[in-house]
């Protein structure tokens, strides 16, 4: 079914989504198209929509129209520092919350000057972080600092990574299969020597 998204700014989205997904699925797919929620709460006439619930509980229906309404940030608030080292050095720091999904700070990256969200990469260690899980998910509810790489350039490395390693498989299954070839023709020579098909003089 169709879902339309209408902005404070009167902007209309539509959005495809299904009656068992869930307001944090609905979310997710609001965010890849372009549309920050850090801010802004999901209302559905005046009641505002929950992360885990599903979108049939609340009796959305194709077509229906749901608004984003500003979110109340009182004194207080859990938001925290987070700092995103990025290749060229420089590092970028924002105050998030534990429950921003991972596209959220990448749409906030890319406002910030960043790259753009699809050539995104963020790590925080060797782990890849998924668009669609919160900073909670990754243990990070506090200060913290994560990695920014150009995913463009990741997936050439990964390319040519798998590259070599195939030149060097390749190379590899020649040299066996000429061992083979050589254990092989020792063997016919031994056998044919032991059956007095061919004389060594001394």
């Amino acid at each position: 079914m169709i879902i339309y998204i209408r902005e404070k700014s009167g902007k209309t989205t539509a959005v495809k989504a299904a009656p068992s997904d869930t307001v944090r699925d609905l979310k997710i797919k609001i965010m890849q198209k372009g549309i920050s929620l850090k801010f802004w709460d999901l209302m559905y006439f005046d009641e505002q929509l929950y992360s885990t619930k599903k979108l049939s509980d609340y009796g959305i229906k194709h077509k229906d129209t749901l608004y984003l309404k500003e979110a109340l940030r009182g004194l207080g608030s859990s938001g925290f520092l987070l700092s995103i080292a990025q290749p060229s050095g420089d590092v970028m720091k924002m105050v998030v919350n534990k429950s921003d999904c991972v596209i959220d700070i990448k749409q906030e990256v890319e406002r910030e000057g960043g790259p753009g969200v699809a050539s995104q990469l963020l790590k925080v260690g060797d782990v890849e972080m998924q668009n669609e899980k919160t900073l909670m998910d990754y243990g990070i509810a506090g200060d913290a600092v994560i990695w920014l790489e150009d995913a463009n350039e990741s997936k050439r490395k990964s390319k040519e990574e798998r590259k070599r390693k195939r030149v060097r498989n390749e190379k590899l299954k020649k040299r066996l299969i000429a061992v083979v070839f050589v254990i092989i023709f020792i063997i016919i020579l031994i056998w044919a020597y032991l059956e007095g098909k061919i004389q060594i003089n001394p």
